[in-house]
């Protein structure tokens, strides 16, 4: 009996592969790969329809896809990369970097900069009022990101003021640089201009 059993089973398995069954019917005229048994037709009818529910779940639209963080208000998404746009085209009309004569000098820069991005949160976070549900929790928590990135670059132009030129570091949100979390955002939600300057 149990290796009638395997045999049924082993029909099965070689009928889904597309392999050639040597006994194509059994008596009666039932298809060999079918389970001979009640219980097995039933299994096997139900192990398709499970697929085959599956597969529905998979292409509709309840099934969860895409990166976690990406945001379902696109309007947000479209005036944000506006904003931030217009705030890197300022910045980069500004000395940068590779002009500093010293540490002194970037200080400088870094407060001149600084500004112009602060400026642009402030805007991000009044776009932000317009976003709401589970959207307006991950947008709060961006711009957390970025006023933690902000408070990083004034105490970095102190630190130059003083003469010591140090590389730039950030703090960093559950083992995580923030800028990290900045920029992924940025990324999966077609917001570009929205990740964290270079100019440091």
């Amino acid at each position: 009996m149990i290796s009638s059993q395997k045999r049924d089973v082993q029909h099965w398995l070689d009928s889904m592969r597309g392999v050639d069954d040597p006994e194509p019917a059994g008596p009666g005229g039932n298809p060999r790969w079918l389970p001979r048994g009640r219980a097995g037709a039933t299994v096997a009818v139900a192990a398709l329809l499970v697929m085959a529910l599956f597969w529905i779940w998979a292409f509709s639209p309840l099934a969860p896809s895409g990166h976690p963080d990406v945001l379902h208000n696109v309007v947000f998404t479209h005036n944000a990369e506006d904003i931030c746009q217009r705030t890197v085209s300022a910045a980069d009309r500004l000395p940068q970097a590779a002009e500093a004569t010293g540490p002194e000098d970037r200080a400088g820069q870094i407060r001149t900069s600084t500004p112009l991005f602060a400026a642009m949160v402030a805007e991000l976070r009044v776009e932000a009022g317009e976003v709401f549900g589970s959207d307006a929790d991950l947008v709060g928590d961006w711009l957390a990101d970025w006023d933690t990135y902000l408070a990083d670059r004034h105490a970095y132009a102190e630190v130059l003021a003083g003469g010591s030129d140090p590389p730039f570091t950030v703090r960093a949100r559950d083992g995580e640089p923030v800028t990290s979390y900045i920029d992924i955002f940025a990324e999966v939600n077609s917001m570009p201009s929205c990740a964290t300057p270079g100019d440091v």
